[in-house]
């Protein structure tokens, strides 16, 4: 009897399931977007409605970094996952979430290594942690990969100076900039 009745539960939950899929297969027949576009046009019309204001607007930050991050963890291998961490990691830099920044530039390094901004993602994470989040030894590491990995580049020049500058005051850069406009 137990038997019997453990058959018709797994029964009626495979039922019920592939009830779901034929309707969800019916909605995208029926005109219904799919989940994908569903959530682009999600995103959308945030970034609207926070490029329509003078101003951030918190809640509307958040729910768009909350779409930018569900939409990467359902669709990692799109296209646009890596354009939608990064642009979490500026909403959450504006809106002064520095912890939350620094993890979607380092899903960015971790995940996506022909990105497009993935030298612009890694230079981030030292400039969080050396202006943002007081981890003087963390940057050090990030800038340090960036002037071995990239010599060449802006990114390799600007982590070089903020290497010789990491851990001084706000007035000792005063003083040693009024210093070196003295000897001009």
């Amino acid at each position: 009897m137990k038997d019997l009745k453990l058959a018709l539960i797994v029964g009626l939950m495979v039922f019920i399931a592939s009830c779901g899929n034929e309707q969800n297969a019916e909605k995208s027949a029926t005109g219904e977007q799919p989940l994908r576009e569903q959530y682009i046009s999600q995103i959308k019309n945030l970034e609207k409605e926070m490029h329509q204001s003078t101003e951030m607007n918190n809640t509307t930050a958040n729910l768009a970094i909350k779409a930018y991050t569900d939409f990467v963890i359902i669709f990692p291998t799109d296209s646009l996952a890596p354009d939608y961490l990064f642009k979490a990691g500026e909403i959450a830099t504006a809106t002064k979430k520095y912890k939350q920044a620094l993890m979607h530039y380092q899903a960015i390094t971790t995940k996506y290594p022909d990105y497009k901004y993935f030298r612009e993602s890694l230079y981030l994470q030292g400039f969080l942690l050396d202006n943002f989040l007081n981890d003087d030894a963390g940057a050090k590491i990030i800038y340090e990969e960036i002037v071995a990995k990239y010599p060449d580049t802006n990114y390799a020049k600007d982590a070089k100076a903020a290497i010789n500058n990491l851990g001084k005051t706000d007035e000792q850069l005063i003083e040693e900039f009024k210093k070196k406009n003295e000897k001009k």
